[in-house]
């Protein structure tokens, strides 16, 4: 069979009257299987598990409850078969327990005289059991729910020249009605319409979406389409690998990771996706298709990815969403302390990684804001919730352990006054106001109002649960006054190159953006810039040392 290939890893097809990419980014793919409508030149058959070249073959009808259908052609060296089973797996394939009958003319007998197939179609053996020489064989999992496919090639001599009539689940064919495959034209090439996936096991939809070939040892091929109501993802596995034991620490968990660095994750069964409600998942023969809702990707500018969670190579790079996104506006402008949040949606976010084999859900995520000498941060949890993960938390100053700071969560009464054991745990949904206390202080000060008062900022807390009390998220923001801090330190601001938070309780990563400013105009600037800030910053650094 010629195969298909596209030199940027692209196929554009019709969508609501307008051409689109549904997989954006440079990548090498092969296409996914094609059984189109129109035919070329003479059919050449090739038993490489790809059987599309049998789509233009006549069909012949089985009885058999292991066969769906099966086919047969000839050249000059070789008779081909082709056999749709129901069902088969990587454990078990059901035509083992049928077998080719060959009566001959002349009423000959003897090894020839059936086709027989040994567990698992490791060998194909003659009526003795012996295995027949020079058979060439390749299966793979049908594009239809609980199908498999199987074509495989047996020499012309070992049918020795005669007539014969073959008998295979019920069905006979004559030797001389075998049709040779240059009375067959090869499917030609032709462009399918994309309209659409359907979460059913069958895989044809499919045909208009470009495959990305996997070099791993779990899966074989994915896809995906973003059609702004549904992220679908087409995954699948090798022969001997398993897409639900997939990913770093193989066990099926993978994530959802967008251009603002924003993680939604899950984990993959066979019949359910854990860790997304309202997502759709369907399994057949070694093939996955899932659906995820919209609604519950976090947020992103232009494009999505999807890979195994805490890998840095994707398997679906840079995705963009087929429709036109809302009328909301993505333009990250500055932020504001006052506990609403929404200004964070469209600013860069890093992973707070809890558990690096991760349980179902999301891991924390954060982020650092520079307005001038004030520094913003911003956590919000979903697997530790109003279990104290705020406090302590640290703030770094230029990666050094003697420039940093550990905060405690205190509450002021309408006086001023200090309660330094405040509740900070076990709270009831709402937004709650705490202050940033140095955790080391051994300052007696009891009041804000006292100058030398060990306070750097102040914190929102916002605990969300359902109607029935159960844990939804924790978010939080906070703002520091640098100048106090870089006094702390004994320090200029402008001296402050690197500032970084860590908040122990979720995660050990330390959120990181570039030093101080004069202006809110480099904290905008950051938003885009922040890694590369921080990866200046220590390349300088490391030259220094």
């Amino acid at each position: 069979m010629r195969k298909r290939m596209y030199r940027n890893g692209l196929r554009k097809t019709e969508y609501k009257n307008k051409t689109i990419v549904l997989i954006g980014g440079v990548m090498l793919a092969a296409a996914l299987t094609l059984f189109p409508a129109g035919y070329a030149s003479a059919a050449s058959v090739s038993i490489d598990g790809d059987p599309s070249e049998w789509s233009g073959v006549e069909m012949q009808d089985s009885i058999s409850a292991e066969v769906a259908k099966w086919a047969v052609m000839q050249d000059d060296e070789y008779v081909y078969f082709y056999v749709q089973q129901n069902g088969g797996n990587e454990y078990n394939l059901p035509m083992a327990n049928t077998s080719f009958s060959i009566a001959y003319k002349d009423g000959s007998a003897g090894n020839n005289t059936q086709i027989r197939f040994s567990y698992m179609m490791k060998e194909i053996k003659d009526a003795w059991y012996v295995d027949i020489s020079g058979v060439k064989k390749a299966y793979t999992p049908s594009k239809e729910a609980d199908k498999y496919e199987i074509e495989f090639a047996v020499p012309r001599s070992f049918f020795g020249g005669g007539e014969y009539t073959l008998t295979y689940c019920g069905t006979s064919v004559e030797s001389k009605d075998i049709r040779n495959t240059k009375e067959y034209e090869e499917p030609a090439a032709t462009e399918p319409v994309y309209q659409g996936i359907t979460i059913d096991g069958t895989f044809t939809d499919w045909d208009a979406v470009t495959g990305k070939d996997i070099q791993d040892r779990w899966i074989d091929q994915t896809a995906a389409v973003f059609d702004g109501d549904y992220l679908y993802i087409y995954i699948k596995e090798k022969e001997n690998g398993s897409a639900t034991g997939a990913g770093e620490n193989s066990n099926g968990k993978y994530t959802i990771y967008t251009d603002l660095g924003r993680h939604t994750t899950f984990q993959l069964r066979k019949d359910h996706i854990e860790g997304i409600e309202g997502a759709k998942v369907s399994y057949s023969n070694k093939q996955y298709e899932i659906a995820i809702p919209a609604s519950a990707i976090r947020q992103y500018k232009e494009t999505i990815s999807i890979g195994y969670y805490m890998s840095e190579d994707m398997l679906v790079k840079d995705l963009a969403n087929l429709k036109e996104d809302s009328d909301e506006d993505k333009t990250f402008t500055k932020i504001a302390y006052d506990g609403k949040y929404s200004d964070w949606d469209y600013y860069p976010h890093q992973l707070i990684q809890y558990s690096t084999s991760g349980g179902v859900g999301n891991d924390a995520e954060g982020a650092l804001y520079l307005d001038g000498t004030t520094l913003y941060g911003h956590v919000l949890s979903m697997l530790h919730m109003n279990e104290r993960e705020f406090q302590p938390f640290t703030i770094r100053v230029n990666e050094d352990d003697k420039t940093s700071i550990g905060f405690r969560l205190v509450t002021l009464d309408k006086d001023g006054n200090i309660n330094k054991d405040c509740q900070v745990d076990n709270l009831d949904a709402g937004t709650y106001e705490y202050y940033l206390w140095d955790l080391s202080s051994g300052s007696t000060a009891y009041n804000t109002y006292d100058a030398d008062a060990p306070i750097y900022g102040r914190m929102y807390l916002t605990v969300r649960k359902t109607a029935e009390g159960k844990s939804i998220s924790d978010e939080m923001e906070y703002q520091i006054d640098m100048e106090k801090l870089a006094k702390h330190f004994n320090m200029d601001t402008s001296d402050m190159k690197l500032i970084q938070a860590k908040y122990v309780n979720i995660g050990q990563e330390w959120i990181s953006i570039a030093g101080t400013s004069t202006g809110p105009w480099m904290g905008i600037s950051l938003c885009g810039l922040s890694v590369l800030s921080v990866l200046w910053y220590r390349r300088k650094k490391s030259r220094v040392i």
